[in-house]
């Protein structure tokens, strides 16, 4: 079991992740657009089509228009989920030294690392308990919450909890040997998983998070940025009526002259 979840089941979720997430994303693109989806006021500049799409993925500015405590909460989700990817990135390939750069010590650097891993996976599972008490609590939001919605939340919820806990109890975790089996998942030459239980029940659920993400409602990232590219997409030039009205007055004088409007 250990070798399928360490060494083959990886490898499968990539697998299903990226072929899922090309499949969705070609599957939007190939869907006819009758007519245009610009919203007015569209920005008419490649730099203000750049910055209103930028704006609404890094501040969700049209969830704070509409909701700003549901704002609140998203937007704390999404921002430290980007930190623990980045810091997961950093933390895991640099073994907590990654400050030294920066003129820390190694012990400042292991001391900052571990701080600002634990204070983001605190405020990324207080942020995931609001959302789901909201799904739960608040009528309408109830209402429109399907079991697909709070598999999501629980989902990412049992992946921080797991990760949580590695941190912030005395269970010792080898940093070095997860460094090593991940940096041998990464260049093709898988070693045995380390047999810590809770790595391995973390690493499993975000392996099954990755095979869920393009067939769920989570790949709502990729799709966001399709939308919101349409949306600002350079409006249609229509004729003015004058124009209309000055083109058929002059076909009329034409053809009462004899002439050819064509």
């Amino acid at each position: 079991m250990l070798f399928f979840i360490g060494q083959i089941f990886p490898y499968l979720a990539a697998g299903i992740f990226i072929v899922g997430m090309i499949w969705r994303v070609g599957t939007w693109l190939r869907v006819p657009v009758p007519f245009q989806l610009t919203l007015s006021p569209a920005p008419i500049t490649m730099s203000g089509r750049i910055w209103t799409v930028g704006k609404e993925l890094l501040l969700f500015s049209s969830l704070w228009r509409g909701d700003r405590g549901l704002w609140l909460w998203a937007w704390l989700m999404h921002v430290t989920l980007a930190m623990v990817i980045v810091g997961h990135i950093v933390g895991i390939s640099q073994i907590g030294l990654q400050f030294t750069a920066m003129g820390f010590t190694a012990s400042q650097s292991l001391a900052l690392s571990a701080f600002m891993g634990t204070s983001t996976g605190i405020v990324m599972l207080a942020a995931l308990c609001v959302l789901l008490y909201r799904r739960t609590a608040v009528p309408e939001v109830k209402r429109l919450s399907d079991p697909a919605d709070y598999f999501d939340l629980l989902l990412i919820l049992a992946i921080v909890v797991s990760g949580m806990h590695m941190r912030t109890t005395s269970l010792d975790v080898d940093l070095m040997a997860i460094r090593t089996y991940l940096g041998g998942i990464i260049t093709f030459h898988p070693t045995p998983i380390p047999k810590d239980w809770i790595f391995v029940s973390h690493f499993f659920l975000v392996n099954v998070l990755l095979i869920y993400i393009p067939f769920s409602k989570l790949v709502h990232l990729a799709g966001s940025f399709v939308n919101r590219t349409m949306l600002v997409a350079a409006p249609p030039v229509y004729p003015s009526p004058h124009t209309s009205s000055t083109t058929s007055t002059s076909s009329q004088v034409q053809l009462w002259k004899g002439g050819n409007s064509q």
